[in-house]
């Protein structure tokens, strides 16, 4: 199953682990929660920014850069019209309407125009490909800042479990080491790199379009955690 079909088909379930969070989601799937709290003490750094959001899913982190974060502008972007069904009618019930635009199809062929957002955000994105190295360099060509993104990482048990759970539902999933994650934002073509331990879940990575001062640059220095 291609992963329109699959989201197109899912959307509302995976919708309701924002909307309608249980206490075990909330205990076992606490990554789904701090990756969006990171994101926006990052977008929040810069008043009124404007933001990208990659995979805006249901459009929960939408509404989330306007209402918490303070944006100015958000465009998301997302494959499955399902799940734009779902994020128009929330950001209209947030009255983030106004500064909040959504755009159906694939991230790679979305035309964007000429258009440069301060932060480009790609949350529980990355899973879904084997590959993402040209993900992040239409992201970079569209950002002036930065560009966080998530990436899975390699804990045996919960890795094998998202497989078998995904792959039963015809969906691909996959892992990252950090080392991976480092070539890919070098390549991309960003200047410097953090990347960060979201849970044991995997890596909240952050790339930036110039060299932020203060940040380690992980393109040299790649002694900050262990690579797993």
């Amino acid at each position: 199953m291609e992963p329109k079909a699959y989201w197109e088909q899912h959307g509302r379930a995976f919708a309701d682990l924002y909307e309608k969070p249980t206490l075990l989601n909330r205990l076992f799937r606490r990554a789904l929660y701090l990756r969006a709290r990171m994101a926006v003490e990052a977008v929040r750094a810069t008043p009124g920014a404007t933001v990208l959001d990659v995979g805006c899913g249901s459009g929960r982190n939408s509404v989330l850069f306007v209402k918490e974060a303070g944006a100015s502008r958000v465009v998301g972007v997302d494959i499955a019209e399902e799940m734009l069904r779902l994020a128009r009618p929330l950001a209209a019930r947030h009255a983030a309407d106004d500064r909040v635009a959504f755009l159906q199809g694939d991230f790679l062929q979305v035309d964007l125009g000429q258009e440069v957002f301060d932060y480009s955000v790609a949350l529980g994105f990355m899973d879904y490909f084997r590959d993402p190295l040209a993900i992040l360099k239409k992201m970079r060509r569209h950002t002036r800042r930065a560009a966080l993104a998530t990436f899975p990482g390699w804990a045996p048990l919960r890795m094998a479990l998202r497989k078998v759970r995904y792959g039963l539902r015809g969906c691909g999933v996959y892992g990252f080491r950090k080392a991976e994650i480092e070539r890919l934002y070098r390549e991309a073509g960003f200047a410097d790199c953090r990347i960060e331990r979201c849970t044991l879940a995997g890596w909240m990575a952050t790339g930036y379009v110039n060299p932020e001062k203060g940040v380690r640059n992980l393109f040299r220095e790649n002694r900050e955690m262990p690579d797993n």
